[in-house]
């Protein structure tokens, strides 16, 4: 199986096998990139399994144009926006869980401050549209180029790229409020 398509047409025809290889394949890789989304790794979890439920009993028609990952990180960002937007929870980062570590004395200077600084980028990512968090989380996390991004968001590639522009130049404007400074000259 070159790609997970292979496993899925399989599935499709019958033999519930493929669709088991799919799941085990790109469960992993789906619950990472619905974390770095959705910021709680149990809700994360259940949207993955609900997009392969989805795979199952939907059944949705895979089509060459895009690789089988991209294809079915889209499906698992489809599940999950439906699933926001009935719950309407909001996605919220405190940084609280820092203290217990500081006052804990654990941990060199450097550890604190890159810890300290991850804070502050999943603060500022939080607060960035939809769109632009997205584009930021395909492009920087899962290494996907401007073609691949374009399919999962369904946008072209031309849009996909003034869209990451305009997402950094949010997340610096983010940073910037935070009194973050990059100290590269």
């Amino acid at each position: 199986m070159a790609d997970g398509a292979d496993g899925y047409r399989r599935f499709l025809g019958g033999d519930w096998n493929g669709l088991k290889e799919v799941t085990e394949e790109y469960y992993r890789g789906l619950v990472l990139y619905l974390n770095r989304y959705l910021n709680n790794m149990h809700d994360a979890e259940d949207m993955a399994e609900e997009t392969f439920y989805t795979l199952a009993v939907k059944r949705p028609k895979y089509t060459p144009k895009a690789e089988f990952k991209t294809w079915l990180y889209r499906v698992g960002r489809n599940v999950t926006l439906k699933h926001l937007r009935k719950s309407r929870r909001e996605i919220l980062f405190t940084p609280e869980d820092m203290s217990g570590y500081m006052q804990s004395g654990e941990g060199n200077l450097s550890e604190l401050i890159r810890e300290e600084e991850a804070g502050m980028l999943r603060s500022a990512m939080q607060r960035l549209t939809e769109d632009h968090r997205q584009v930021l989380l395909l492009k920087y996390f899962e290494e996907m180029s401007a073609e691949e991004i374009g399919t999962v968001m369904n946008k072209s590639k031309h849009s996909v790229n003034g869209l990451l522009k305009r997402a950094k130049a949010a997340l610096r404007q983010e940073l910037k409020k935070e009194g973050y400074r990059h100290e590269r000259s």
